[in-house]
């Protein structure tokens, strides 16, 4: 158990990464676009069938198509662990952009404490732990993932929090070479492929170079071998069920979204380009202004240093080194998240850099607080954050205004309205989040789709025009019609 007198400090910066990720999930009261609307309202969906991800859960019409997942029935888009856990907080806590976030908030606030540990256990250093600890507690990125700001959203820093799991246990098992971290690391290890997909097995790169270094230095290695055999085999249950489930249940679909995962690396897909500096360049967002420039300082003194364990320091850069390289040059697709799991790695070597100004500035408190307070404002970036809740963001206040006319839609229609049209681009996802048992979509439907209502005599609502989303002539004409009286506010006006 942790001292509390002796880590006071520690406790503070998990204090604070607590209440700026609780605030991050209150800050907006609607869903982001890109691509936490999606993950919400699977999650929701979750709710009631576990096993069966849906986007839209009850099409009026057949008319779509099953491989686009932004506008689908089954949706196999993602793994479903982050969507699970999300449709367990509201379960208990109810609908709500808070409690669909809540998961993501104690993930990220664990995830300090993982990283000040790994921090410990490499580098033997309390000072470099805490500097570590305290880069993450106020990243700016991580709190824009937390909130669902950024794209990728909680898919991320779910995966980042159990990638970053198995790498802990498996420096808890490379201290002491306790069996109980070797089922850990698995288990951990699995559930990041549950999330994300094989990134989450970068603990077993780390591993195997532990390993190839033991036994170049003429030590003895079955015994490490045999250990990552057994974790692998504690891996595998955790994320195999699941594939074989979704190949049996839904075959076209799934093989679909296992192709598509791998054309990533062949092809820039959805307009996600970039060169093999495209990483490099984004460091300033994932990590800070200006930190990034002790990355290379840290690295070199993780070498020099006696203290710091060789072997597992060399995993560890050899693990980072492979990913951000793997993404730069082979993966076509260029995405800034996909490397943000390796980030709290990052921040140990760059607290190395840190650490270092502050011993050889003598160690004074004054150093200590400039340094502190300098790496606050450099992680936090504060002035986006200033920006993006200014009075002045137009696009913010237009989304509060739309979700607000959203989450009153079944007190604003007739019980016997379950089918609503005519909202902006993609918030038909928002409309069927805070309405259960409402199927909606953006735009209109088809003429063809229209008569197939008409025949079922299905009642439609239908939001009034509003900029270029007006009514077709098919549209006016159809007799079970029911037209909103609420003006939505267009984004592509604002």
């Amino acid at each position: 158990m942790l001292d509390i007198k002796k880590n006071i400090t520690l406790f503070i910066i998990l204090l604070i990464g607590f209440v700026l990720r609780l605030t991050a999930i209150f800050t907006d009261p609607f869903l982001h676009p890109w691509d936490e609307r999606f993950h919400a309202l699977v999650a929701r969906n979750l709710m009631d069938h576990p096993l069966i991800p849906v986007l839209r859960a009850n099409p009026v019409t057949d008319n779509y198509d099953k491989f686009i997942w932004c506008c689908n029935h089954v949706w196999l888009h993602k793994q479903p662990l982050f969507m699970w856990q999300m449709a367990l907080s509201m379960k208990v806590f109810g609908v709500s952009e808070w409690s669909m976030r809540l998961p993501s908030a104690v993930m990220g606030t664990i995830l300090i404490f993982l990283t000040y540990r790994i921090a410990i256990l490499l580098t033997k250093n309390r000072t470099v732990a805490l500097f570590s600890a305290l880069m993450l507690a106020v990243s700016g990125f991580h709190l824009q993932l937390i909130a669902g700001m950024h794209g990728m959203d909680h898919n991320d820093v779910a995966h980042g929090y159990y990638v970053l799991a198995s790498i802990w246990t498996y420096c808890e098992y490379h201290r002491n070479q306790k069996w109980y971290w070797v089922v850990l690391t698995g288990v951990f290890s699995g559930a990041a492929i549950l999330n994300k997909w094989l990134t989450g097995l970068l603990v077993y790169l780390i591993w195997g170079v532990v390993i190839l270094i033991t036994g170049l230095q003429k030590s003895s290695v079955g015994k490490q071998v045999i250990h990552t055999f057994l974790s692998l085999f504690f891996c595998f249950p955790v994320f195999l069920p699941w594939q074989i489930y979704i190949l049996d249940r839904f075959p076209d679909l799934a093989n679909f979204v296992y192709d598509f995962n791998k054309r990533h690396i062949t092809e820039a897909l959805e307009g996600h380009t970039g060169d093999n500096s495209f990483y490099l360049d984004h460091l300033v967002d994932l990590i800070g202004k200006y930190l990034y420039y002790f990355i290379p300082v840290g690295l070199l003194l993780s070498f020099i240093k006696k203290e710091i364990s060789g072997r597992l320091n060399a995993g560890i850069i050899a693990g980072m080194l492979f990913v951000f390289w793997f993404f730069s040059v082979f993966v076509k697709t260029k995405v800034d998240t996909y490397v943000f799991f390796i980030v709290p790695l990052g921040l140990i070597y760059i607290s190395l850099g840190l650490n270092y100004i502050f011993e050889k500035l003598g160690k004074s408190r004054l150093v200590l607080a400039a340094l502190v307070l300098a790496t606050v404002y450099l992680s936090l970036n504060p002035s986006w954050f200033i920006n993006y809740l200014s009075p002045q963001n137009n696009e913010r206040n237009i989304r509060i205004y739309n979700t607000e006319i959203y989450k009153a839609l079944n007190r604003l229609l007739p019980p016997n309205v379950k089918t609503v049209v005519n909202m902006n681009e993609f918030e038909d996802i928002d409309v069927m989040f805070y309405n259960e048992g409402i199927t909606a979509y953006h735009f209109t439907m088809t003429e063809q789709d229209f008569e197939e209502l008409k025949v079922k005599q299905i009642p439609v609502g239908i939001f009034i025009p509003h900029g270029k989303y007006i009514w077709p002539k098919y549209v006016e004409d159809y007799p079970y019609l029911y037209p909103i009286d609420q003006e939505l506010k267009n984004l592509d006006n604002k």
